[in-house]
């Protein structure tokens, strides 16, 4: 068995892949959606309210926001030591959220957990990405992209076992548990791999060329982080608030990562076959149909079918829009995903804003509608900026 993990002194493939997934799941399952998972549980126990908790993730999503950018424009020599700042900073914020350390402690918590998440995203599927394509093994990426999905089950998990015998504030320990043992399994394989690194490229002439346009795709990509979020992070406190779906709250947030697992690899097939941008407009019109469905329709089913439509598409769109801005030079790619993860960056932290913003018992019917027709418009947008791109 030692021949799938090692292989003449270096990971193999199967290795690589799986350090990546165990880089996602730590970053983004646990360390960004987690609290998700615990909304519910955290304020049972008095923790926090609606109110609190849309600050609290708003305060995440500006921590990606800073990360994403902060990645994207600066020397990506850095880039391994950084991935393990990101992973160590990560596990800890994590392990510290099992304490008590008040609002303002939560806040700043979040806000680091936000900033090592955007991190260790971007450095460890850089470095993945390019040791598989230096493999011949770019096909192994699929279980990459997989981590999402397996964190926020885990989570999902996690919360449910906490719900059954224990609490929130434990459950958070139990997380930062998983969460290092993650990191140093990622910490192990990926940053080695990093050192070794791949030297910069001169830019070439055809990066001399003319970008194309990517403005109305940017405005498309900001409606998407809008649309997602709010169902991304208070779904299970959505379903608990309404008698029919009370009992399967964790369980559509289980459906979420479930339906997470196979997304990214479902569309990018799909992409094949129907293009890119017509297979990012229908994972966006799934998706507003998954986001009010829970609101729309009484009853589990309808939440479970929301759910999946969730989980199945939010990482297929967000794979789809950043393929679409790279372009051959691998700076200006660079800046250009940085650009449109800016503004995906501003709709996520509007999305629990607009929640707080009503009042503790204002519910999420507004919100959730708002958050689907921002992706109706989205989808609309993409289509403009299809039509653009063919006349440039």
């Amino acid at each position: 068995m030692l021949h799938l993990f090692r292989m003449s002194g270096r990971p193999t493939p199967a290795l690589i892949a799986a350090a990546g997934l165990l880089a996602l799941l730590l970053a983004m399952g646990i360390g960004r959606f987690a609290f998700t998972a615990l909304l519910p549980q955290m304020r049972d126990e008095g923790f926090l309210d609606i109110g609190s908790g849309g600050l609290l993730a708003a305060m995440n999503y500006l921590g990606y926001l800073v990360g994403a950018l902060w990645t994207a424009f600066s020397r990506q020599a850095n880039g391994p030591r950084r991935l393990l700042g990101g992973l160590l900073a990560s596990v800890a914020t994590t392990l510290a959220m099992g304490f008590e350390p008040g609002f303002a402690g939560w806040c700043g918590l979040r806000l680091v957990s936000g900033v090592a998440s955007a991190v260790v995203y971007v450095y460890a599927t850089g470095i993945v990405l390019r040791s598989l394509a230096d493999a011949g093994a770019a096909g192994w990426s699929a279980l990459h992209y997989m981590g999402v999905g397996s964190g926020i089950v885990v989570s999902a998990l996690v919360a449910q076992s906490m719900a059954d015998g224990g609490g929130a504030l434990l459950g958070w320990r139990w997380l930062g548990a998983l969460a290092g043992i993650a990191a140093l399994g990622v910490a192990a394989v990926l940053v080695p791999l990093g050192r070794r690194g791949v030297a910069p490229t001169a830019s070439t002439a055809s990066a001399q060329a003319p970008l194309p346009p990517m403005g109305w795709l940017a405005a498309a990509y900001g409606l998407a982080g809008f649309g997602y979020i709010v169902n991304a992070t208070f779904l299970p406190l959505l379903l608990r608030s309404q008698s029919g779906t009370a009992g399967a709250a964790l369980g559509g947030w289980l459906a979420v990562g479930l339906a997470a697992l196979p997304a990214t690899a479902f569309w990018v097939r799909l992409s094949f076959r129907w293009g890119v941008y017509q297979a990012l407009i229908s994972a966006t019109l799934v998706q507003a149909l998954g986001v009010a469905l829970p609101v729309l329709v009484d009853g589990v089913p309808a939440a479970m079918a929301g759910a999946v439509m969730l989980g199945g598409t939010f990482m297929g769109i967000a794979g789809l829009a950043q393929w679409l801005a790279r372009v051959p030079d691998a700076q200006a790619t660079a800046r250009r995903i940085g650009f449109i993860t800016a503004c995906y960056g501003v709709g996520q932290i509007a999305g629990p804003l607009l929640v707080a913003a009503q009042g503790r018992d204002a519910g999420f019917t507004m919100p959730v509608l708002a958050a689907a027709c921002a992706l109706l418009l989205s989808a609309v947008l993409l289509e403009v900026s299809r039509r653009r791109e063919r006349l440039a």
